[in-house]
């Protein structure tokens, strides 16, 4: 196991201890407000450890993308659709939205599971630096399907007001699905771009 990944790995045992906790408190105190809390936090390790085995079978060369005809606008509606609930869910002011004047293209081959899960990802780094609002789109430039993830943070470099939490293993998630899309001898890539010094710009560019 690389240096990364047992790095986090350290960070969901930690995790799992604070969610123990938790629960034990919920058996001398039954809350339906510290129920929602370990549940919430029951979801977010499912979802860090998914990410884990996902980035574990890259570095062990073993993560292939499966890409099948599918739809770019159908799968980001559903995906900000989901996070709507989470941010309402949490109480969080945040506001989520599609780019309203994109045209993506009305289909693409990708592996949608693992393309979700990266945009997940990067949609949980937004929420912990954004101020009021993320925004998501996919356009299609020349022969790359680019899906964006932008926030109104401080930019790259800021401090991370969600540091207590992070594993660092999303950025490093992303990067390896689309290194699993590959097509003509091009390969996916990511990049992060501080926007004018006004937030962050995620972008997923995949042949």
């Amino acid at each position: 196991m690389s240096t990364p990944l047992a790095l986090i790995s350290h960070d969901l045992k930690n995790a799992l201890g604070a969610l123990e906790s938790e629960l034990g408190h919920l058996i001398d105190e039954p809350s339906p407000v510290l129920a929602q809390k370990a549940h919430l936090h029951c979801a977010d390790l499912r979802r860090q450890f998914t990410q884990f085995l996902m980035l574990y079978s890259a570095e062990s060369n073993e993560l292939r993308a499966l890409c099948e005809d599918e739809s770019p606008a159908e799968m980001l509606g559903s995906l900000v659709h989901t996070w709507k609930l989470k941010l309402l869910h949490e109480d969080s002011p945040l506001q989520i939205s599609l780019a309203g004047d994109d045209c993506p293209p009305a289909f693409w081959y990708f592996d949608r599971r693992l393309v979700q899960l990266a945009l997940d990802a990067a949609i949980h780094n937004a929420v912990r630096f954004a101020k009021r609002r993320i925004e998501l789109r996919v356009v299609q430039e020349g022969p790359w399907l680019c899906w964006r993830v932008s926030d109104d943070g401080a930019g790259l470099g800021s401090a991370d007001p969600g540091r207590a939490n992070a594993t660092g293993l999303g950025t490093a998630l992303a990067d390896a699905v689309a290194k699993a899309h590959q097509l003509g001898g091009r390969q996916g890539h990511v990049t992060l771009l501080s926007t004018d010094g006004n937030g962050t710009l995620f972008e997923l560019r995949l042949p």
